[in-house]
């Protein structure tokens, strides 16, 4: 009688040996797969730019969180103009906001006509002006080229 006590002891607890390693690998994976939502979630929103020159609009498509615009090649939206700096300015996205900078250009950054001396919030459908060239930003993706 007592054999087959003990062994109903050993499959019962063998049978909460397992249920507690389930357990455990369930809330393992539930909270990574909560990290990865947050993760997700500091994502920069998709930016799109598109240059205001009559003869040749360019539109460039983003999802990284810092993008260079200026005459330099290797900027990641080149403008070809003696007016805008090699590297001219800069949009980050840090703080659930994206943000403009102006990286010390000869001729200037301007949000809506404003001068941007300090860093500033951008918004959708905002223009900006680098030396003579206007840009315009517009968040979510658009068709247009797409980019980085």
């Amino acid at each position: 009688m007592s054999a087959i006590i003990l062994l109903g002891l050993r499959i019962l607890l063998a049978g909460l040996l397992y249920g507690f390693l389930g357990l455990a690998i369930y809330t393992l994976l539930r909270d990574l797969k909560q990290q990865g939502e947050l993760l997700a979630a500091r994502q920069p929103p998709p930016l799109t730019l598109t240059s205001l020159v009559e003869a040749s609009t360019q539109s460039q498509h983003y999802t990284k969180p810092e993008i260079i615009l200026g005459r330099e090649p290797g900027c990641d939206f080149p403008l070809d103009d003696q007016t805008v700096s090699s590297q001219h300015a800069r949009l980050s996205y840090h703080h659930q906001q994206w943000w403009l900078e102006d990286l010390a250009s000869t001729n200037g950054t301007f949000l809506n006509d404003e001068a941007v001396t300090t860093p500033v919030v951008i918004t959708h459908g905002d223009e900006l002006r680098l030396g003579h060239l206007g840009v315009r930003i517009e968040f979510g993706q658009t068709d247009h080229n797409h980019s980085g």
